[in-house]
């Protein structure tokens, strides 16, 4: 015995006929151009709309999409993967604003995770916009970005197709401007090290990744430039440093060289800091201070204690949505949408005075 045939999904011709006008006015009444080429009064699209809760009919998103309407649909694509998300997540905060500022703004959200094969190391599936040469992300009305293993390619192609996207983080590319909400580092940076020379401390280090993203060079600035400013610091050396660990022997030379302060760029490298110190035999903060300048762990945990720059996450979520939606709301004028959060501040417990004088240089 076959399987009995499923209801056929009503059409625009239904409606049509239901609402007694031609298909071309159901089509601009659903797309929400009925005060364009084709006109249509208030009774005849109320009569549209009441035909189309009758009988359940639904649009054709990707076809309204190629006719030019609008869908009332943001994307969100991550180039990094975010299921399962909890507080302890990198995108959490993100994901939570974007969500928030899409409510405010009565549109749904479509998660987008697509991937094309495997990296050229053989590794893990890269994640794509692009299938066959194709922008999947077309289905909706505009698209909001987020991820740091992004594919700088494939952001330049939709910047000349014109398909309207925001980034969550500064992106800057060589081949076109394009749109996005990005924190105020360079100003936090430089702040948070003012405090730091404001409680004493003269030599200080700054240790940051060697992967030298937008976030990591303005916070870099900021760093310069309150060391070369008025805050009366005398040494700021420069440190690469992996993405989790930070070596002891280098945390060992740096106190010997007088460091009271060691600056990190987040707060995975700030605990291994107090890690090292500690095997050092030294006391965060009493005989060292570290602090961060992300509140980001990536390995492990994020510390509380660890006084630190906090990324306004969440802001910067609800403030792309809005930046898209004005992308959309103005789409004659082409040119980039640009937002700074302001970032916030954590006390935390590792950061004080220096002592009241440096420690003796320990033989090795």
């Amino acid at each position: 015995m076959g399987n009995p045939r499923s209801p056929r999904r009503p059409t625009q011709a239904d409606v049509a006929r239901l609402a007694q006008v031609s298909p071309s006015v159901v089509s601009a009444v659903v797309n929400g151009r009925h005060d364009g080429a084709v006109r249509a009064s208030e009774q005849t699209v109320q009569r549209v709309w009441e035909a189309v809760r009758q009988l359940g009919y639904s649009p054709n998103l990707a076809a309204r999409s190629l006719a030019g309407g609008r869908n009332n649909i943001v994307g969100v694509f991550t180039y990094e993967a975010v299921f399962p998300t909890d507080r302890l997540s990198f995108f959490h905060d993100s994901l939570t604003g974007i969500e928030e500022a899409a409510e405010e703004l009565d549109c749904h959200l479509l998660l987008f995770t697509g991937s094309r094969g495997r990296g050229q190391d053989g590794g893990r599936r890269r994640r794509s916009i692009y299938k066959d040469g194709v922008n999947t992300l077309q289905v909706t009305d505009g698209a909001v970005l987020l991820g740091q293993d992004e594919d700088r390619e494939e952001l330049a192609a939709l910047v000349g197709s014109g398909f309207p996207f925001v980034y969550i983080g500064r992106r800057e590319l060589g081949s076109g401007e394009m749109s996005y909400v990005t924190a105020d580092y360079t100003a936090a940076t430089r702040g948070l090290v003012e405090r730091c020379a404001g409680l004493g401390h003269r030599r200080l280090a700054l240790l940051r990744s060697a992967i030298a993203s937008e976030a990591v060079l303005e916070r870099e600035a900021g760093y310069f430039e309150a060391c070369r400013g008025d805050a009366g610091v005398e040494s700021g050396a420069v440190h690469l440093v992996e993405p989790d660990t930070v070596p002891t022997e280098l945390l060992a030379t740096l106190v010997d060289q007088g460091v009271t302060c060691v600056v990190t760029d987040d707060s995975n490298h700030a605990a291994s800091v107090r890690s090292g110190a500690t095997r050092l035999g030294l006391r965060v903060p009493e005989d060292l201070s570290v602090v961060a300048l992300g509140d980001f762990a990536g390995s492990r945990p994020d510390d509380p204690t660890i006084t630190s720059l906090l990324t306004p996450r969440r802001e910067m979520g609800g403030q792309a949505v809005r930046l898209l939606a004005d992308l959309l709301a103005r789409p004659q004028d082409t040119a980039p949408r640009r937002a700074v959060a302001t970032c916030g501040m954590r006390g935390g417990q590792t950061l004080q005075a220096p002592p009241a004088a440096p420690s003796a240089p320990r033989s090795r």
